[in-house]
């Protein structure tokens, strides 16, 4: 199997399953970078429910193509991300309309334990000085949140890149819920990471994976 079919496959069934969980419009974009190269495999400007595999395509991280800036830049400055994310979930969003985000306030979002900031500047990200601003923003956090755009998840791969937007929309609407109450508990920074690996490992991510996949109609 060539390098890139696995991914190739993974990419698609994380743009079939945002689609499905309402995480992704028309306009939302999955990147993964392909392992020893200065590469990374991107999609077209197209819906990622009507996006197909012979459609992707693979682009270094210095060549501006459409939409591939902030993804372009988040690579070149954290080795340690393979996979991104970006997608315009609405609680999520609403929440930066109101100068809130993420907090660890339940199982789901302890692993968002180092905090998930917010890039404050409203707009498109066409250019590369605007994805290396976002990318300083993010520092070493898993998330990070576009005020009145959508959010940006990073991790080490596909699926888990996939799973943190789901959860962290799923703490956006747990927190907009009980607004109206007060303010949520969260848990103190420490507990939260020490927590995370209970929650967020490969076997619970894996089963996780294939639940989503499997609603989403993805072998």
């Amino acid at each position: 199997m060539a390098k890139t079919d696995k991914l190739k496959q993974d990419l698609i069934a994380v743009c079939r399953v945002i689609a499905y969980q309402g995480l992704a419009d028309a306009f939302a974009h999955v990147s993964a970078r392909i392992q020893g190269t200065e590469s990374m495999l991107f999609m077209p400007g197209k819906s990622p429910a009507l996006v197909k595999l012979e459609e992707l395509f693979v682009v270094d991280l210095h060549t501006p193509v459409s939409q591939s800036a902030v993804h372009q830049a988040i690579y070149r400055a954290r080795p340690d991300v393979m996979a991104i994310v970006h997608t315009h979930p609405p609680r999520a969003i609403a929440l930066t309309l109101i100068g809130e985000t993420i907090r660890p306030v339940h199982n789901d979002s302890v692993m968002f334990w180092q905090g998930v900031p917010v890039y404050d500047i409203p707009g498109r990200v066409n250019d590369s000085e605007t994805g290396d601003k976002i990318a300083r923003v993010l520092g070493q956090c898993a998330a990070i949140l576009l005020r009145g755009h959508g959010v940006l998840t990073v991790a080490g791969n596909l699926r888990d890149a996939c799973l943190l937007s789901i959860f962290l929309e799923r703490t956006a609407v747990m927190l907009l819920e009980v607004a109206h109450l007060g303010r949520a508990k969260e848990f103190p920074k420490d507990q939260a990471k020490e927590f995370a690996p209970q929650f967020f490992n490969d076997s619970s991510n894996q089963r996780a994976w294939e639940h989503f996949k499997q609603q989403a109609g993805v072998a």
